[in-house]
C-alpha cells in the first residue's frame, strides 16, 4: 500500500459490500477504503463534490478500477476518459481527477476490485458556481457592452463592424488578444488585406493557440467577434447576441480549458467579418502564415459558438421556450448519419446534459434549416445533423472538417436580431430576466466544452476527405 495515500488518510473507515446479486460472501472483500481511495484528499465518506467543480482522485492497489456514470467525468493526464473507467496498474498511485455537470445529480462511483468484486462509492453533492457558468459570462458581457468614463468598470467595446478603417475593431480585437495571451496562450493577429490599403484590412482576426499531443491533426473552436455594420435597416452597436454572447463564450473556454491536454493543435478564434461573408475565418484557413490554418495536418473537427443564450431553457413572454439549435455536419445524406461528431452531439445533450429529446411546442419556429426543417419545425431541442450555413463553421466543413454550430433564436424568434435593439438589456427583457439568461448561456456553454473534449478523444471523428 501505498504511503503517500495513507499519509492524508482519515481516522474513519468505510467498509463497502459489493453490488447485490454479483458474488457471494465469500468473494466479497472487506476493504479500508480511505487506502484504497481518496476524493480531494479525503476519504469518499467525509467529502461534499461540487457540482461543476474539479476535484482530485488518488486510486491506490493494482488492479482496481474507478467507474463513474455517463455525467461525472474522469480525467488523467488533464484529458478526459471516454469510457469513464480508470484503473490502476503496477504500483504507482494513479492521480486523476473528477468533474460534474451542473446538472449532475448522482455522483455515486463503482469500484471494482482485482477479482472484479463491485463495491458502491456513495458521494454528498452540493450545488456550486462551475467552472464555466452563467454569472462570468454576464459580468464579462456587461463589462464590454456598457460605456462609462471608467475604464476599469467598464470596457465600452462596443461598435465593432468591420470591412472599413474602424478604430473601434481595432480597440476590442488588442482585448481579446491580452485576454488569452493572460492565460498563457500563443496569441496572433491575424491581418489579411486583400486591397493594398493596410488602414482597413478585409480581416481582423485573433488566433490563440495550445499544441497538441500529435503533431499531424489540428481542431478548434471559434466565435465571430464582429457586429452587423449600420445601415437603414440593419446594423448594431452592441451586438449582444450576434455575436458578443459567442464572443465571450470562447473567452471563458480559454480559461476554462488552460490546463487540459489536447490530442490535436487546438485554435481558439475570434473572427472579423462574418458579417461580410466569412472573409476572417477563409482568411485563416486559406493563406499560408506561421499561425493561420496549416495545410500539412489533418483538419478534424471544428465547433461554432454564434448567438447563443436567447435559446431553451429560457422561455418567450408566451410561454413557449425558445428554440435550441446544435446541428452537425457535414449532412451529404439526408437519411442516413454522416459523421461521428453527430453521435457526441447527442450524448451530450441527452445523455450526459440530461435536455429533454421530444420536447414541442403548439406551432412552429419562425425560421427553419436546410434539409430536415418539416421533420423540427415544432422541435424544442433542434439537435441533428444538417447542411445548415450562414457562419464560420461552412470554412471549415468546406475543408472536410466535421462541425457542430450552436444557435438559439433568430429571424422571427429574436426580432433585435442585426438591429440596434441588440444589446445585453434587450436580451435579458427578451427571456425574462438576468437569472434566465445566465440559465441558457450555462447550458449551450457546457454542451460546446463537452463535445469539444469528447471530439479530441474520439479516433473516428476524422476529416470526411481522409
Amino acid at each position: 500500500m501505498s504511503k503517500s495515500v495513507k499519509s492524508f488518510a482519515i481516522i474513519a473507515i468505510i467498509f463497502l459490500a459489493p453490488l447485490a446479486g454479483c458474488f457471494g460472501d465469500s468473494d466479497t472483500p472487506t476493504i479500508d477504503l480511505k487506502e484504497i481511495l481518496l476524493i480531494d484528499y479525503l476519504a469518499p465518506g467525509e467529502v461534499t463534490i461540487k457540482t461543476g467543480q474539479w476535484h482530485d482522485i488518488l486510486l491506490d492497489g493494482d488492479g482496481y478500477r474507478l467507474q463513474a456514470p455517463r455525467d461525472v467525468l474522469l480525467f488523467v493526464n488533464g484529458t478526459i476518459i471516454l469510457d469513464g473507467m480508470i484503473e490502476v496498474v503496477g504500483d504507482d498511485v494513479l492521480k486523476a481527477k473528477l468533474l460534474t455537470t451542473p446538472y449532475t445529480t448522482d455522483a455515486n462511483l463503482t469500484l471494482i476490485h482485482p477479482n472484479g468484486a463491485t463495491s458502491k462509492v456513495e458521494l454528498v453533492m452540493e450545488e456550486a458556481i462551475p467552472i464555466v457558468n452563467g454569472e462570468d459570462w454576464f459580468e464579462k458581457m456587461d463589462f464590454i457592452t456598457s460605456v462609462c468614463s471608467d475604464s476599469t468598470k467598464c470596457g465600452g467595446y462596443i461598435n465593432r463592424w468591420m470591412g472599413s478603417g474602424n478604430p473601434q475593431f481595432e480597440r476590442g480585437a488588442v482585448y481579446f488578444k491580452g485576454h488569452f495571451e493572460g492565460l498563457g496562450y500563443e496569441t496572433h493577429m491575424m491581418r489579411v488585406i486583400d486591397h493594398g490599403n493596410p488602414t482597413q484590412p478585409e480581416s481582423l482576426n485573433v488566433i490563440a493557440w495550445k499544441e497538441g499531443r500529435s503533431d499531424s491533426c489540428v481542431q478548434g473552436m471559434g466565435a465571430h467577434m464582429d457586429v452587423a455594420p449600420p445601415g437603414s435597416l440593419a446594423g448594431t452597436y452592441e451586438g449582444a447576441y450576434d455575436n458578443t454572447a459567442g464572443t465571450v463564450s470562447m473567452l471563458l473556454f480559454a480559461k476554462a480549458m488552460v490546463d487540459l491536454e489536447f490530442e490535436c493543435d487546438t485554435f481558439f478564434a475570434l473572427w472579423s467579418s462574418e458579417e461580410e461573408g466569412l472573409r476572417g475565418s477563409n482568411a485563416f484557413a486559406n493563406n499560408d502564415c506561421d499561425y493561420c490554418l496549416p495545410q500539412d495536418k489533418e483538419l478534424r473537427f471544428y465547433i461554432n459558438m454564434d448567438m447563443m443564450g436567447i435559446s431553451w431553457p429560457a422561455h418567450k413572454s408566451n410561454g413557449d421556450p425558445f428554440p435550441y439549435h446544435a446541428w452537425s455536419g457535414p449532412d451529404v445524406d439526408p437519411e442516413v448519419q454522416d459523421v461521428e461528431i453527430t453521435t457526441i452531439l447527442e450524448d451530450v445533450h441527452f445523455n450526459i446534459l440530461k435536455a429533454p429529446r421530444n420536447l414541442t411546442i403548439d406551432g412552429s419556429y419562425g425560421a427553419g434549416c436546410d434539409q430536415h426543417w418539416d421533420e423540427h419545425e415544432n422541435l424544442v431541442m433542434d439537435v441533428h445533423e444538417d447542411t445548415f450555413g450562414r457562419s464560420d463553421h461552412v470554412t471549415f466543413r468546406d475543408l472536410g472538417a466535421q462541425t457542430i454550430f450552436h444557435l438559439g433564436a433568430y429571424d422571427a424568434d429574436y426580432s433585435a436580431y442585426h438591429s440596434p435593439s441588440d444589446t445585453l438589456d434587450n436580451m435579458v427583457s427578451e427571456v425574462g430576466g438576468q437569472e434566465e439568461l445566465e440559465k441558457s448561456i450555462e447550458f449551450v456553454m457546457w454542451a460546446a466544452m463537452l463535445e469539444f473534449l469528447l471530439a479530441d478523444q474520439t479516433p473516428e471523428v476524422r476529416n470526411v476527405n481522409i
